[in-house]
């Protein structure tokens, strides 16, 4: 044992004496580091400044009137913007009140017939219309970007209440609803106000008007658009924009029979009545949904008492109502799916559970929480005999619950009584609703908007709602809404007709930023009352029109720090303000860069729920261009050009293609459109300022096994580039906000280096100078390939470093290689490879050093390639399970006569074949083709406070020594490895996170977004008898559409069991 003792102890010093040796006798000398990081750095400036030649571009204006240099003021800029949001949104409000006046006047004067047909009528359906069909007189329209029809409005009507004919008897019945065709014959007269609207305000878009009994009037008409591989399932009465339109705020609990009697079918169809009511909820309702038996509880379990504690302790630990945003919904989605039947059902205790969690909740709610409006409890059993008497005496008669209404549901076929659902609306209000089938789900749940949205609830006010996706154009738009009333003297009540709207694009809203003046890190957003993003610039594109607003928080996408959520919280309580922030700015998705001045000053648009705000970089500078003749002398050469998105000239937004480029210099030139002056001097500006370079790069004979291309950005959205080849790139690059040379142009003030797998783009600011005031003006570029890259950067180092097992790699500030001397590591290529994705614990050392930082971000806006298996999917896939594809498509083809009997079918089909109700909205609306919504994490690499570091990295066999140092006002960093080219892998990982974007599977259930927020000022709430008009008697069904109903199931059990034997 003593002699093992003592080999220990001489191997122990052995092992020492080795690594003192190893240190000393270092290959990496700081000295020579230093100076190779030095040369580095001045290799990248000289490569830069002899390839891109930005020296020709004039950078001395001293004497030069026409040009200025400003310090930006950006609160003037946030006031200017918000006045000019206002007037424009007073303009469009003006359009909508003459389109209620005239409909509201027309009810007064309009004769009831029962004589109408459809032949008479003749309404324009815009399904059936077909730009390509010359009798349908469409022409392509700028400002709409579609073709439409001008002469008269176009009709789009849901598929169960108008266009379901199936054969003669039943196509007559349909089509001769005296309801549909006295609407569509009294609403046509709006047309005129349509076309007087259109025609008087230039930016004007469209015009609608959604009536209660389901058809919808277009102005002007144009082809309604169906997501490919889908039933239209669009009815205005459900969609936001009608609904909040029409029916004040609501705090709503929905109560499901969970008993074992609803087994099955009814469960099924349950699950899926709730998911469409809770779909027809906004962001001002508030909800939560509780499933009952014998017991009663939320079906998402988010109560944090600790069993212990006293009641003054556990004050702020109840089950609150969530808000009916988008993340909330889907939330109570998926614990509605995960609901189980069995047990006995008590309504007493149900509706106990509820009326004291209405008290608790007006109780314990804190500021801005809750409608504070109607009160409504949503019930759905398939029947019982239990009359909770006791219970209504009690709640009515209490001050907190008196005004709640009762809404009841029978659902499914089974003979069960559903008398005691029926007494329960009528005695408070409600209005009781039978949903036998999956097929009726979608007309009895609008059943309770028709109580609500009684005139003496609502007062005359117009809507504004957060952003969604236009149902023709797919164009992110906001509504202006406002309801319509039966005004006509033998109404018993001014009943609610319908609701009459006007989108206004975010592009329009948009388009009056102040946009050179923002610079190329800046950029303008706006938020409403309750935080959500209105318009901002990583507001994501929706997946279909038929989706609701995303509902996604300024914090989502700006920093939760603090500083930014008190900047929001006095957004949304209408102030003014400006706050300077030490943040991150956003180069790219993968790259940040930490800056100690962003600047955001904010102010609320009057006589509206928004606040608008600008992002700004502190004491910032922008370009005036006053030149009102002298740059109109010389038509410019649009060859190898591109111009941002910006709103030079009305009607010319957006150019990309040469000869659309060529129109909007003409129109500049010749004057023929009304054009922002400001923005287009800047254009004819860029275009005489970058002329000598463009010319230098065209003469230049240059290799492309050196050089891929290059470009010039301005601040005034222009483009040059060569050769023609580097087109697409540029036009990727062409907003300066989506430009990360322009960006760190800005932030930098010296040479960037952007990283790709094919080389490296290379760009540096171009300022100019008049009177001691700089400002950049634009950025200069060349895009270089890997191997001219490596090649210099070896040459470069070769007379300061001859040991060629010295392994160099430059890396940028998100941790991506820009060039190594060598183009391969154990058969890895190098060139634009992630730092953390080499085998060995380099960036892991760099990290925990301080030279790079780590975030994560959540992107709850991403669209996924829908790789799921969809076999267990219930009745929101469009797609039917095998082995019955087959025989389900050869169902529809056979009864394709129909897009109503594939409808039905679809809804029979889709709930035998599993008890199972997906998460989202019906057949799929999350997923489109071959995408879906989804939620992806991100981590971002970013330099830290570290500017040099030095250690040894740990391999499977041996210790590596490597230096790293950042270069001065380049986003790269210089490193050093004691690895031989002969090396073995050194075997060991980072285990840190990718870069890649991950999806996220799993979710907190109790996730809920619950942050600050303002209610709407007003609620006018109708009486308690207004729901009496529910409760007359059972909902009527269409007798031939039940027995169709009858036939598809009884032929899809038939196919189901088939299915199953085999």
């Amino acid at each position: 044992m003593a002699g093992v003792r003592r080999c220990a102890a001489i191997f122990t010093i052995g092992v020492v004496f080795i690594v003192c040796v190893n240190s000393q006798e270092s290959r990496l000398d700081a000295g020579q580091f230093r100076e190779a990081v030095n040369t580095v750095q001045k290799w990248l400036i000289d490569l830069h400044a002899n390839k891109t030649h930005s020296s020709i571009l004039k950078t001395d204006f001293n004497g030069n009137k026409s040009v200025n240099i400003k310090p930006v003021k950006p609160l003037e800029l946030v006031r200017k913007m918000a006045e000019d949001i206002q007037t424009l949104l007073t303009s469009k409000r003006n359009a909508l009140q003459k389109i209620v006046d005239h409909l509201e006047d027309a009810t007064t004067t309009y004769l009831w017939s029962d004589d109408l047909t459809l032949n008479k009528s003749r309404p324009l359906l815009m399904k059936n219309l077909d730009p390509h069909n010359a009798s349908h007189e469409m022409a392509y329209d700028e400002r709409l970007g579609v073709e439409v029809r001008y002469n008269q409005s176009g009709i789009h009507v849901p598929l169960e209440v108008y266009e379901g004919w199936l054969w003669a008897n039943i196509r007559e019945h349909r089509e001769q609803d005296p309801e549909i065709l006295n609407g569509l014959e009294w609403s046509s007269t709006v047309d005129q106000v349509f076309r007087e609207n259109f025609e008087r305000d230039l930016t004007l878009m469209w015009q609608y008007f959604g009536a209660q009994t389901g058809f919808m009037r277009v102005y002007p008409a144009t082809r309604w658009k169906v997501p490919p591989n889908l039933i239209d399932l669009y009815d205005a009465r459900i969609r936001p924009w009608y609904v909040q339109g029409s029916v004040p705020p609501k705090d709503m609990i929905i109560l499901m029979d969970r008993s074992g009697s609803v087994h099955g079918q009814t469960f099924s169809i349950m699950k899926w009545a709730v998911k469409t009511l809770i779909d027809t909820l906004g962001e001002n309702d508030f909800v939560n949904v509780a499933a009952f038996n014998d017991t009663t509880e939320w079906v998402n379990n988010c109560t944090y008492c600790k069993a212990n504690e006293t009641r003054q302790e556990n004050k702020d630990c109840c089950q609150p109502l969530v808000q009916a945003s988008t993340r909330n919904k889907k939330l109570l989605y998926r614990a509605i799916d995960d609901l189980e039947d069995g047990g006995m059902a008590s309504y007493s205790e149900a509706l106990i559970f509820a009326y004291k969690a209405f008290k608790e909740f007006e109780r314990t709610r804190k500021v801005g929480e809750g409608a504070n409006c109607h009160k409504t409890i949503m019930l759905f059993s398939d029947g019982g005999t239990e009359w909770p008497e006791d219970v209504f005496k009690r709640y009515l008669a209490d001050n907190d619950t008196k005004n709640v209404r009762v809404f009841t549901y029978a659902v499914g076929p089974h003979p069960i009584p559903t008398a005691v659902l029926k007494q329960m609306a009528c005695s408070t209000g409600g209005q009781y609703s039978v949903i036998t089938t999956s097929s009726s789900v979608r007309t009895k749940i609008q059943d309770y908007l028709q109580v609500l949205a009684r005139p003496e609830a609502l007062p005359l006010a117009e809507s504004m709602i957060t952003f969604y996706l236009d149902r023709v154009t797919e164009e992110m738009t906001i509504s202006l809404t406002r309801p319509v009333y039966n005004m006509s003297d033998y109404a018993n009540t001014s009943e609610l007709l319908g609701v009459a709207g006007i989108d206004v694009p975010i592009q329009t809203l948009k388009n009056l930023s102040p946009f050179e003046a923002l610079g190329p890190n800046g950029y303008a957003f706006i938020i409403n009352h309750n935080g959500f993003l209105v318009m901002h610039p990583r507001l994501g594109r929706q997946l279909s029109y038929l989706l609701g607003p995303p509902h996604i928080d300024l914090l989502d996408v700006e920093e939760d720090v603090g500083e930014m959520e008190a900047i929001r919280n006095n957004m949304v309580r209408g102030s003014n303000g400006q706050k300077v922030i030490v943040g991150k700015i956003r180069i790219d998705d993968s790259h940040r860069v930490a800056y100690s001045g962003i600047q955001y000053d904010y102010s609320p648009i009057q006589n509206s729920s928004y606040s608008l705000g600008l992002l700004t970089l502190k004491r910032s500078q922008h370009l005036i261009i006053e030149d009102h003749e002298a740059l109109w002398d010389e038509q410019p050469n649009v060859t190898c050009t591109v111009v941002a998105p910006w709103p030079y000239c009305r009607g010319r937004e957006g150019v990309t293609q040469e000869e659309n480029l060529a129109t909007l210099m003409d129109d500049i030139f010749q004057r023929k459109k009304s054009c922002n002056d400001k923005l287009v001097q800047g254009l004819v500006w860029s275009q005489r300022w970058t002329k000598p370079l463009l010319d230098k790069w065209m003469a230049e004979r240059v290799s492309s096994e050196d050089i891929i291309g290059r470009a010039v950005f301005t601040r005034f959205g222009l483009t040059r580039f060569f050769p023609e080849s580097q087109k697409a790139g540029a036009s990727i690059w062409r907003d300066p906000l989506n430009n990360p040379a322009l960006r760190r142009a800005e932030i930098s003030g010296s040479v960037s280096v952007i990283p790709h797998t094919k080389g490296a783009f290379l760009s540096a600011p171009v300022s100019v100078k008049k009177n001691n005031e700089e400002v950049v003006a634009g950025a200069v570029g060349v895009n270089l390939t890997s191997s001219y890259l490596r090649q210099g950067f070896k040459q470069s180092l070769r007379h300061i470093w001859k040991n060629e097992d010295i392994l160099w790699i430059l890396v940028d500030d998100g941790g991506l290689i820009v060039t190594s001397n060598r183009g391969e590591l154990h058969g890895v290529v190098l060139q634009g490879m992630f730092l953390g994705d080499l085998n060995m614990p380099l960036l892991k050392h760099l990290k925990d050093a301080g030279v790079y930082n780590m975030d994560h971000e959540v992107d709850t806006q991403a669209l996924c390639s829908d790789k799921h298996n969809w076999n267990n999917a219930g009745p929101s896939s469009y797609r039917i399970p095998n082995p019955l594809t087959l025989l389900a498509n050869v169902l529809l083809e056979v009864f394709s006569w129909a897009d109503y009997f594939r409808y039905i079918i679809y809804s029979g089909v889709l709930a035998l074949l599993t008890p199972r109700s997906e998460a989202f909205s019906e057949w799929g609306m999350t997923r489109i083709g071959d995408q879906e919504s989804c939620i992806m994490e991100k981590t971002i690499y970013y330099f830290g406070e570290t500017n040099t570091f030095t250690d040894f990295m740990k391999c499977s066999n041996y210790t590596a020594e490597f230096r790293a140092t950042r270069l001065e006002s380049i986003n790269a960093l210089l490193v050093a490895i004691d690895i031989g080219d002969g090396s073995p892998e050194c075997g060991v990982q980072s285990n840190l996170p990718s870069i890649v974007p991950q999806r996220v599977t799993s979710v907190d259930p109790c996730s809920y977004q619950d942050r600050f927020r303002e209610r709407p000022p007003t609620c006018l709430m109708g009486n308690s008898t207004a729901g009496k008009l529910g409760c007359s008697g059972c909902p009527r069904q269409l007798q031939s559409s039940l027995a169709l109903m009858l036939t598809a199931l009884g032929m899809c059990r038939m196919l189901l069991h088939m299915g199953l034997e085999h």
